[in-house]
């Protein structure tokens, strides 16, 4: 009890990896940039007038403001969003950013989201939910002590540690219901997916007209790895190795199954997992301090800008 009340006011006291969380929040909005970047040349189909979508509003109330694109006159005026997405998202790629603009940030997203959830898949709901975790990675300088910075040092490593959790809730529900079916205990879910045109490559599809020993453990392994990342995470001597072979995974995902947005989401948000140190030379190294100093003109204010 006592070293929960301890832990507890040390939350207050100090922000947990103040640079994981600015590197995080700069990669997180570097990926939502270059997702709607990427989607521009159909944008029209996806958000606009020519969409492909059944275009329904089935929401009353606050949940109205979520669907808004889903709305005939926002529909036609789509750029609405998508602009003022692009730059906040660009500003908080080279540390301009703080609560406010990440909460408006998030609206925009959830709208265009669920202006195309019907073409969406996991990674656009996981952005969904991380872009709204992010907004409480406050910013506080290490000499306040008032209540109002010890409420933020709070919610920033609370923030912090849910994200952590979602990602983890993420794997755990994956891995589950694949436990469900047949095709991944039996090892034929590799195999049966890249023998089809549309998620693979001709020389693997060429591999998996027989299901060889090593699209078997392929299979079980990408198995394993999904039940067992939301406990193995937490162990640090563990955490380069399952990251690695995460990065393996999605990398995979991407490229040679083709849903390139899915893998190359979770990817960037591996970046919660970096550690400290590594996160600050990397931020360093990037350029991204140096960056906002010469468009500022100001001193460099250590964390993700708040």
């Amino acid at each position: 009890m006592i070293k929960g009340i301890l832990f507890f006011d040390q939350w207050q006291d100090e922000i947990s990896s103040p640079f994981s969380s600015a590197l995080f929040i700069r990669v997180l909005n570097l990926v939502g940039f270059l997702l709607i970047l990427w989607m521009l040349p159909i944008a029209d189909q996806v958000w606009g007038s020519d969409h492909f979508v059944i275009v329904t509003q089935s929401f009353d109330g606050i949940g109205r403001f979520a669907m808004l694109l889903r709305e005939p006159f926002f529909r036609d005026h789509y750029w609405w969003f998508i602009i003022p997405f692009l730059f906040t998202t660009a500003a908080a790629v080279i540390g301009y950013t703080n609560a406010m603009l990440r909460f408006f940030t998030w609206i925009l997203f959830v709208n265009i989201h669920y202006a195309n959830f019907e073409i969406s898949n996991g990674g656009w709901h996981l952005l969904h939910h991380l872009f709204l975790l992010s907004i409480f990675l406050f910013h506080v300088p290490e000499k306040e002590r008032s209540k109002s910075a010890s409420a933020k040092r709070l919610l920033h490593n609370l923030g912090f540690y849910f994200i952590w959790i979602q990602i983890s809730i993420l794997y755990l529900t994956a891995g589950f219901h694949k436990l469900l079916g047949t095709y991944w205990l039996n090892g034929e879910a590799l195999m049966l997916t890249l023998s089809m045109e549309e998620f693979s490559l001709p020389y693997i599809m060429r591999l998996a007209e027989s299901n060889t020993w090593y699209f078997q453990l392929g299979t079980w392994g990408s198995l394993l790895y999904q039940i067992l990342f939301p406990f193995l995470i937490w162990i640090r001597r563990l955490r380069p190795i399952l990251l690695a072979i995460g990065l393996v995974f999605h990398l995979s995902v991407a490229f040679i199954v083709g849903v390139t947005d899915f893998g190359l989401i979770l990817v960037g948000v591996y970046s919660i997992f970096i550690p400290e140190g590594i996160a600050r030379n990397w931020l360093q190294f990037a350029g991204w301090e140096f960056v906002r100093r010469k468009m500022a003109g100001i001193r460099i204010i250590k964390g993700t800008g708040d």
